[in-house]
């Protein structure tokens, strides 16, 4: 089963939505001289960037290795910038997301995730695949614009 693409309706907020603070990370990794970033692929052929939730107690930085490690198997990601904060409706339209995000480095290809049917793919920044959510798209392609303006210090 194929789920359809969101819409402009996943991204207004309907009256009484309850919030669910979130993160998610564009992550970077050098590869043969060009950069390469952190897609997740989840059962269904959805191509995503990493994300979840936060747990109680959580800060967004402890919250976001663990979903990296849990969805990307990553373990060793150095967060280098703030990148903002994306708001939509989840899928389920049950919670309003409100994502931090932030830019990663990493040197690691990765190891097995540990959520069932999750894998990690690594294409060229300049050639993404059409991400799930559009705004995660539009995110790495800022990425990519401002690393090509010398916007990051990723040494």
């Amino acid at each position: 089963m194929s789920l359809p693409p969101p819409d402009a309706t996943w991204y207004a907020r309907p009256p009484g939505l309850p919030e669910r603070a979130s993160v998610g990370a564009v992550v970077l990794r050098r590869e043969g001289g060009e950069w390469h970033v952190a897609v997740v692929v989840e059962p269904g052929e959805y191509l995503q960037l990493p994300k979840g939730g936060l747990e109680p107690g959580e800060t967004h930085e402890e919250a976001l290795h663990r979903e990296l490690r849990e969805e990307a198997g990553l373990t060793a990601v150095r967060l280098v910038a703030d990148l903002g904060v994306l708001e939509r409706q989840n899928y389920a339209r049950t919670r309003w997301q409100v994502t931090r995000s932030f830019l990663g480095v990493t040197g690691e290809v990765g190891e097995p995730p540990l959520e069932p049917g999750f894998r990690l793919e690594w294409p060229p920044l300049n050639a993404v695949p059409r991400l799930f959510w559009p705004e995660q798209g539009q995110l790495v392609e800022r990425v990519r614009q401002n690393l090509e303006g010398g916007g990051y210090d990723l040494t």
